[in-house]
């Protein structure tokens, strides 16, 4: 039986009990190297994978046995759950993860009810033209389309907003900055990072 278990912002405090319930019982608990480190309380077998390919070939080499397959955030939001879903034929259980998004907004104490959640990270998306629809946007980013170059994109485009950029979200090194993106445009930031637009 594969798992697949979201980690939340990754802190153990964030991760739901029935998800360590899962971990504490599978054969084989697999995940990239931050999901796995943040794991140090899990006794199980753990392996670090470097790519979804990777991990579906120990799946396949182990389908006699439950397997944990963590995964930071919620794993069905622009997670891995599509992923092995479409290229595994066995059963397949999701347990949520608390998303970053709740992280970053309980944090900050923004209301999300009408805001946009999206992703740049490893995939593209018309950025501008959807933080102008909607007053307030919620972004995962990556090394490319980083908080930095968001930023620089907001400047280009003159649009007036406020900026929340949150990194390492639950961990002891937490960052939440906040400001307009002539403020924030000057300092390096985690590639995983949530930035969250408020367009004034």
């Amino acid at each position: 039986m594969i798992y697949i278990v979201g980690l939340g912002p990754g802190h153990k405090d964030y991760i739901v009990p029935r998800a360590i319930e899962i971990l504490n019982k599978a054969d084989l608990v697999i995940g990239f190297k931050r999901a796995i480190e943040s794991l140090d309380f899990i006794d199980n077998r753990k392996i670090i994978v470097e790519s979804l390919k990777e991990t579906l070939k120990i799946i396949n080499e182990n389908k006699d046995k439950n397997i944990g397959l963590v995964a930071s955030g919620d794993p069905t939001f622009y997670g891995i759950s599509n992923y092995i879903k479409n290229n595994y034929e066995g059963k397949v259980v999701i347990t949520p993860g608390i998303s970053s998004f709740q992280y970053l907004a309980c944090a900050v104490g923004k209301s999300w009810n009408e805001a946009l959640v999206s992703s740049v990270h490893g995939r593209k998306a018309d950025f501008i033209k959807e933080v102008l629809n909607k007053k307030l946007s919620f972004w995962l980013t990556d090394k490319e389309n980083n908080p930095k170059r968001l930023c620089e994109l907001l400047l280009e485009n003159s649009i007036k907003c406020n900026v929340f950029i949150g990194e390492n979200l639950s961990y002891e090194n937490e960052i939440i900055a906040n400001g307009s993106p002539e403020e924030l445009i000057n300092r390096e930031y985690s590639d995983l990072s949530v930035v969250v637009v408020e367009v004034i």
